[in-house]
């Protein structure tokens, strides 16, 4: 089973939008795949046009849950919304805080994989989701502040590799909104490959306004447009994820 963070410091990098389009293709490939929402915008529920009544928040304080199917092989947690903000104040006051996440998934079988919707801010979610998962996908929009966040989640991943000895890697970092025709998207991007090199993904999700389009129809990109650009990047990008488990650890220093 793997199990990948979709994580980064900075917001509208296409986060949501990555996790439900790359775990819809590859549950289209005949694996079971798990979302969870650790965001407490509940934006997957919301993208897929459900409302459990017990998600991440009851998941961590009382180990009670609703797996919702919302697709053949697909699967979500719903985050709870505000209730999971609550909760992690009672996570606060609990000696396993900051694994909680993982004890009580310790049990989970039957996914192929497991994908975290993780939010842009550091807080003990976050740091349960890495404590969980194996691996990170960061996406970085191509704009001014993409490497900054860039820097600054990797830095959260080799702190929480030191502090709590959970071997997580880097599975790479992800260029959305891409545009080949402006020279600040191609500027980004060539600054991104240069400090990271071998650590950016090949696959790069390019501006498609029918991404934003599906959601509006509570759809993913397969079956809204299957035939657009942005079907084929998250298809390109799940080939690559499927294929790109020997990603080796990290460190970065400030």
């Amino acid at each position: 089973m793997r199990k990948i963070a979709i994580m980064t410091s900075k917001g509208g990098t296409g986060k949501t939008t990555t996790v439900i389009n790359l775990a819809h293709c590859l549950a289209l490939s005949g694996k079971r795949v798990l979302v969870i929402d650790c965001d407490s915008q509940a934006n997957v529920s919301m993208a897929f046009d459900v409302k459990p009544q017990k998600g991440l928040a009851e998941l961590i304080t009382t180990g009670d849950v609703d797996i919702v199917k919302v697709r053949p092989n697909l699967f979500i947690v719903d985050s709870g919304g505000k209730r999971l903000v609550e909760s992690e104040l009672v996570l606060a006051r609990q000696e396993d805080r900051e694994t909680r996440l993982q004890r009580v998934l310790n049990r989970l079988v039957g996914c192929d994989f497991v994908i975290c919707d993780c939010p842009p801010t550091i807080n003990l979610i976050n740091i349960n989701a890495l404590n969980f998962c194996d691996q990170v996908i960061i996406p970085v929009s191509m704009d001014f502040f993409a490497c900054e966040g860039a820097r600054k989640t990797l830095s959260l991943i080799d702190e929480i590799r030191e502090r709590i000895g959970h071997s997580v890697t880097v599975l790479g970092l992800l260029a959305t909104f891409f545009d080949r025709r402006t020279r600040i998207s191609q500027r980004t991007y060539d600054q991104l490959v240069e400090q990271y090199g071998q650590l950016v993904l090949a696959t790069r999700i390019r501006i498609n306004t029918q991404l934003k389009e599906a959601q509006e129809k509570y759809q993913t990109i397969f079956e809204f447009a299957p035939y657009s650009h942005g079907a084929l990047d998250y298809f390109l990008l799940a080939k690559e994820v499927a294929n790109g488990s020997n990603r080796i650890p990290i460190e970065v220093k400030d």
